[in-house]
């Protein structure tokens, strides 16, 4: 006769199944293992952010620098290019603050006085806010306030930029060069003439 029900529970004398899982050392190990690991990656990946942020500011200043020249050109009016503290706010103004990291603004200066003034006919193109997580962004003329660009594309004087990581502000990660003639370029040390 056949048995239509079948138990559960093993026969006496029967092989146990072994149960499926991770003992409590085998969990340890791989643990262990995976700290290690990250250990190991967590200070290149610091570097690779550090890098990021200050490519992300590059980036920002440089598009800046050459929309601002676009425009000038193509107004046929200065577009002044300054650095400001309240850029994010409501009613942004330039500032004499050294870091340009705090932020900029680019308007196109119609009243001729070298100030963001928006009841004066001023037009403010674009705000740049803080970049001051990505480190440190400096014009290497602190006597300079802003970059005026003429009609013609062309500034009154060449300027260069220094741009440093959070980890290491005694070292320029990077430099922007700005020509005469309103072009920039990035380097890796200093400006050459």
């Amino acid at each position: 006769m056949k048995r239509l029900f079948y138990s559960s529970k093993p026969m006496p004398g029967a092989p146990r199944r072994r149960e499926g899982g991770f003992t409590l050392v085998e969990s340890m190990v791989v643990i262990a293992i995976s700290a290690i690991l990250v250990g190991l990656a967590a200070p290149s990946m610091r570097k690779l952010i550090e890098r990021n942020g200050v490519n992300e500011s590059l980036d920002s200043l440089t598009s800046s620098l050459a929309f601002a020249r676009a425009e000038a050109i193509k107004r046929g009016f200065p577009v002044i290019v300054c650095r400001s503290t309240g850029a994010e706010t409501n009613t942004p103004t330039c500032s004499s603050n050294l870091a340009w990291n705090t932020g900029w603004l680019v308007f196109a200066d119609f009243d001729s006085d070298g100030g963001f003034d928006s009841s004066k006919d001023d037009v403010l193109l674009r705000v740049q806010g803080s970049l001051e997580k990505n480190g440190t962004l400096q014009q290497t003329s602190a006597s300079y306030q802003s970059l005026l660009f003429r009609p013609t594309g062309t500034l009154r004087f060449a300027t260069s930029f220094a741009l440093t990581s959070p980890s290491d502000p005694s070292s320029a990660a990077r430099v922007v060069c700005i020509s005469v003639g309103g072009r920039g370029r990035v380097a890796s040390g200093e400006c050459g003439s």
